[in-house]
Order: C-alpha cells, then sequence, then structure tokens
C-alpha cells in the first residue's frame, strides 16, 4: 500500500533531517530562507498556528522559539519524535505533538494560521487532507500552502541535479509517491479561500508556472499564502 511506504520512507529519512539549537539560531530573528521568512511574515504573537505534516518539526520549532504562539504539530511518520524530543529539550510548552495521517484526522479546534508545507503533494488523497486543512482555518485565518510545481520538474529529465544535502536527495529523487500542481491548479483548489501572495512568484501564474523552470532543486516548490473569509 502507497500510503504505508510512504510513511515508511519518511520515518527512515526523518525529513527535513536533524537539527540543533544552533542550527536554528542560525537562521537569524527573520529567517533568511525564502519558504521559512514567507511564513514568518505571516505570523504573529498570540495566535493558534498548525503545521500539518511537520517532518522533524523544523517548521514548529524554529517559530515556537521566535513567538509566543500556540503550536500543534501533525505527522504520521515516526520522525514527529525528534521534534517533540527537541521541544521538550528547550521547553517549548506551548506545543502540541500529534502522531496521525492528515487524510483521517479530525482536529477538534480551528487555527489562525494552517502550514502545510511540501506536504500534500505526497498524500495520494490529497483532496481529503485539503479539505481537512481548509476546514480547519479560523474565519480570517490562512492556511499556507507548499506545493510542488511541474515546470520545476523538468530539468531533472535531462540532467541530474546535485543537491546539498542526502536527505533532499533522497526527498527529491526516491520518493514513492509524488504530484505536482501548476498555479492555475493550486488557484481552483483553493476556490474558496482567497489568495493572498506567494513565493516565488513572477508577477502572473503564467511567468510563475515558467519561472520554476529555475527552481529545479526545490522540484519548484511554490509557498501560497491563502485568506479564509471572515463571513463563512
Amino acid at each position: 500500500m502507497v500510503g504505508q511506504q510512504i510513511k515508511e520512507f519518511y520515518s527512515n529519512i526523518r525529513f527535513p533531517g536533524l537539527y540543533s539549537k544552533t542550527d536554528l539560531d542560525a537562521y537569524g530573528s527573520r529567517p533568511k530562507n525564502r519558504y521559512l521568512s514567507f511564513i514568518y511574515d505571516h505570523l504573529d504573537h498570540g495566535q493558534e498556528i498548525l503545521d500539518a505534516g511537520c517532518g522533524t518539526g523544523l517548521i514548529t520549532n524554529t517559530f515556537a522559539a521566535r513567538f509566543n504562539s500556540g503550536f500543534t504539530a501533525v505527522d504520521f511518520a515516526d520522525s514527529i519524535h525528534y521534534g517533540r524530543q527537541y521541544a521538550e529539550r528547550h521547553g517549548f510548552d506551548r506545543v502540541s505533538w500529534i502522531q496521525a495521517d492528515l487524510t483521517t484526522w479530525r482536529p477538534s479546534r480551528t487555527y489562525d494560521r494552517v502550514i502545510c508545507q511540501g506536504v500534500l503533494h505526497h498524500i495520494p488523497l490529497y483532496q481529503q487532507a485539503l479539505y481537512t486543512l481548509k476546514r480547519s482555518v479560523k474565519p480570517g485565518g490562512m492556511l499556507l500552502l507548499g506545493l510542488y510545481n511541474p515546470y520545476g520538474k523538468v530539468l531533472k529529465k535531462w540532467y541530474r541535479l546535485r543537491y546539498h544535502d542526502a536527505i533532499l536527495h533522497q526527498d527529491q529523487e526516491h520518493n514513492p509517491f509524488e504530484m505536482s500542481f501548476t498555479v492555475q491548479q493550486v488557484l481552483d483548489m483553493c476556490h474558496d479561500l482567497a489568495f493572498v501572495a506567494a513565493t516565488p512568484w513572477y508577477g502572473t501564474k503564467y511567468l510563475t508556472d515558467l519561472g520554476q523552470l529555475c527552481n529545479s532543486h526545490n522540484g519548484g516548490l511554490i509557498l501560497y499564502a491563502f485568506r479564509r473569509s471572515h463571513d463563512v
């Protein structure tokens, strides 16, 4: 069963990797990484934040150290245990860790921010997971959704890419299941939410698609921000 293969794959490689306090401190007060800085700009103190598909908890623990907010981290792979242990060692007492499958998990609350970075495209039943994520966003809250773009995969068909670490290489080249979505497909998937911003972004959806040819090392990953209406 592909779902079990995916779970075992991520339990084994422990994506996005192990880290120390020194590693997370090195990001600075506002992380320089394109995706992390985008997330940072959409968070604030006093929020309730869901990290859906947290892996080893890098996103959760990075921002738990920077924001006085409540965090819930969810993942079905055993890699979540590293994130929990790191949080406990460093006194992040406002983080809850839940080992669960996003296609069947039913949260008991809603959140100001729901982050799902680089996860949904590895879930065969992604529509079910996306339905849960969208319903988890408070009225007026935001969904930060990172998805592969097919144009970012084009260069992999022509030559072998060099990745900066072995875990990213495993994730990009040996994943048991992945999909990718054009900008228009993502906008259609989230038609019931208001598009706010994305990174990387090249002005229009068509240029943004083509721009992902230069983002092949990240699989053409685009991180989108959508807002849920206050009227829901």
